[in-house]
């Protein structure tokens, strides 16, 4: 992976018990490697692979939705650092962690875990100071959802314009219920569920119809390719938008040099490669942002042609170096 081309802010949008968690901190596992491999992984041995591992590097920082128990009862808001020994060994001991085994362990079944403003401030704080290691850092946020809006817009200019080195890598069950600011700081990544199921091989097929009529510069395929996917029934329609969201994550991956976290066998895994190595960290980002409003204009009724063929000219125009 070339890290330079790595998003600063990743938001990983995932069904609770999906295992979302665990790949951000594979993810970040590499960020903060020492030994970085040429195929794009982390050594896992070097001493901030296996400090990553354990949870405990100190440039790896943790963002998790908390709250005081009667017993633990303070005049001043909790933050994650106060319970940071018990986040690390329940994170360890049950990587797949539900919110609700979460609240188990800090004795709060009968409150909602948060993200106050006070966590926010800490955080804040600790990017004044250089990293521990000399390099990169990793914020890692669990159920951004959580987050108080005082606290979100807070974090908004960091998000922005981050130290250089600094990566936030978000993990949400809802991002429905994000704020849109926060969302559209992020570079949006859908993990499949736990079944992993396959997606239809016709959702394959007309994207990568697409892609090869814009990478062979034929605008005049784009709007045949529009007119007939405005053809299908609108259910198809939507569930081509879902699909190609999936595929692209997949695409992304790959371009990230990640490519254990596609998902993908040999077969599929070299198609992939064929089109990731021909996108940028641009593409994605503006074409993603354009699959999310056309779901919405869809869901809305708009004219199945008109959407189709704005679409299929943005992935074009996105895709001309």
């Amino acid at each position: 992976m070339r890290i330079d081309n790595l998003s600063h802010a990743i938001l990983f949008s995932a069904e609770e018990g999906s295992g979302a968690l665990p790949q951000a901190l594979s993810l970040a596992q590499y960020i903060l490697c020492s030994d970085k491999q040429d195929e794009g992984t982390a050594c896992g041995v070097c001493p901030s692979c296996r400090k990553t591992g354990n949870a405990v590097h100190p440039d790896l920082h943790f963002i998790v939705p908390v709250n005081r128990s009667a017993s633990l009862s303070s005049a001043r808001q909790p933050v994650t650092d106060d319970f940071l020994d018990l986040w690390r060994s329940s994170y360890l001991e049950n990587p797949g962690i539900t919110e609700q085994e979460w609240y188990q362990k800090l004795e709060i079944e009968n409150k909602q875990g948060a993200i106050g403003v006070a966590e926010a401030g800490n955080i804040l704080r600790k990017l004044q100071f250089r990293s521990f290691d000399g390099g990169a850092r990793v914020i890692a946020i669990w159920l951004p959802e959580r987050m108080h809006p005082a606290a979100a817009n807070k974090l908004l200019k960091i998000l922005e314009e981050p130290s250089p080195g600094t990566y936030f890598l978000l993990v949400s069950h809802r991002p429905d219920q994000l704020l849109p600011t926060i969302r559209s700081r992020c570079m949006l990544v859908q993990v499949p569920s736990k079944e992993r199921r396959p997606l239809p091989r016709e959702a394959y097929l007309n994207l990568e119809k697409l892609l090869d009529l814009c990478f062979s510069g034929k605008p005049s395929g784009v709007l045949d390719w529009a007119e007939d996917m405005a053809t299908l029934g609108r259910e198809s329609q939507k569930a081509f938008m879902a699909s190609a969201l999936q595929i692209l994550r997949q695409y992304y991956m790959v371009f990230l040099s990640l490519p254990s976290l596609a998902f993908l066998d040999a077969a599929s895994l070299s198609t992939a490669s064929r089109y990731a190595s021909r996108m940028s960290e641009t593409f994605f980002r503006r074409i993603y942002d354009r699959l999310n409003t056309a779901t919405g204009q869809l869901e809305r009724n708009v004219n199945g042609k008109a959407l189709f063929c704005s679409l299929g000219f943005d992935f074009f125009l996105s895709l001309q170096r």
